[in-house]
């Protein structure tokens, strides 16, 4: 069966001095990266959270100003149409009184040649009566 001699010694301290060599050379570094990715990865997934909560603060004050903006431009749109319907309102009432003068200036001036007309008439009435008398009668009347 299994024997005990020298040989298992040796292979014994052999295979420490194996394990010792690896764990020296390859097994501690290979656990100090593991060790430095983890924690680089945590460092890494920190940050991410830290940029993540730093972008929806940025995107929160982006839509508080964006809102702000458009209640500004909603006031300001607000003011412009209140001012051009004053404007149009004054407009109007100007346009208004400047008809009403146009058309009290044409009254007048139809007025005065009703006026002139009617003189017209008046002096030409009394010849163009006698002589129509004339013609009619046949003589002239006095």
């Amino acid at each position: 069966m299994i024997q005990l001699n020298f040989t298992l010694f040796i292979q014994l301290i052999n295979f420490l001095a194996l394990l010792f060599i690896l764990n020296a050379i390859l097994y501690k570094p290979i656990m100090a990266k593991m060790r430095e990715r983890e924690a680089q990865i945590r460092k890494d997934k920190e940050k991410a959270l830290e940029l993540e909560q730093e972008v929806r603060e940025q995107e929160k004050q982006h839509q508080d100003a964006l809102a702000k903006s458009r209640q500004t431009a909603a006031q300001e749109k607000a003011a412009l149409l209140a001012e051009a319907k004053a404007k149009e309102a004054a407009f109007l009432e100007k346009a208004r009184g400047e008809a009403s003068r146009i058309v009290d200036d044409m009254k007048a001036s139809i007025q005065a040649e009703v006026g002139e007309a009617r003189k017209t008439l008046k002096t030409q009435m009394t010849p163009l009566a006698e002589s129509i008398t004339r013609k009619i009668l046949g003589r002239a009347i006095s």
